[in-house]
């Protein structure tokens, strides 16, 4: 397990673990972008360079790979994915987070376009890969909602999604464990899903 890799919370590193193997580098790459705009957002004194950085990111990523920036792992880790992570779910990411820039308390407005998108860059794209036609957009949904709510309570107060129930699919299972690891259920729990879907 790679360095950016660890410094995801034990949740998310448990949900790449149930991955399938052919899809579990690309699932950790997408929750490492995430986890880094997040980051973004989390440290933005100034919206201005928030901003521009996010813009960087999406130069990198609408470019070929032999033309990204070096240096950054993260991109490393794209070019060596190939066209596994495809360009339009790494757009949705970068739309997520930059919903978000500039505002001292999210709208429901605001939460609805956050929510969808970052769904539909993660879970559709994770669904896609699995091959399920389950639509995956509504435990997305909730899952972004609360996993934001977590390191910004104050500003996603008021602020809901309908909850809705988990895929009982194993191929579905890493969606179900990031999904009930923001319902702040106990780490046994969490476990005990993993291994049963229960």
């Amino acid at each position: 397990m790679t360095d950016s890799v660890l410094e995801l919370a034990p949740p998310a590193r448990l949900a790449i673990a149930y991955a399938p193997s052919d899809v579990r580098s690309a699932l950790a790459l997408l929750l490492q972008i995430d986890n880094r705009f997040a980051e973004i957002l989390r440290n933005a004194r100034e919206p201005m360079i928030a901003q521009i950085k996010m813009a960087w990111w999406r130069e990198a990523f609408a470019s070929a790979a032999d033309a990204r920036p070096k240096g950054e792992p993260l991109l490393q880790a794209l070019n060596e994915a190939g066209d596994r992570i495809p360009l339009r779910a790494l757009e949705a990411l970068a739309s997520a987070w930059e919903q978000l820039l500039g505002s001292e308390k999210f709208s429901q407005d605001v939460i609805d376009v956050h929510t969808e998108l970052r769904a539909e860059a993660i879970f559709l794209t994770y669904a896609g890969w699995v091959g399920s036609v389950q639509d995956m957009r509504p435990i997305g949904r909730c899952w972004a909602l609360e996993a934001l709510r977590m390191p910004f309570p104050e500003r996603v107060a008021g602020c809901n999604v309908p909850h809705a129930p988990l895929p009982k699919a194993r191929a579905l299972r890493p969606l179900s464990i990031l999904t009930m690891s923001v319902r702040t259920v106990s780490g046994p729990r969490l476990i005990l899903h993993a291994l049963t879907g229960i």
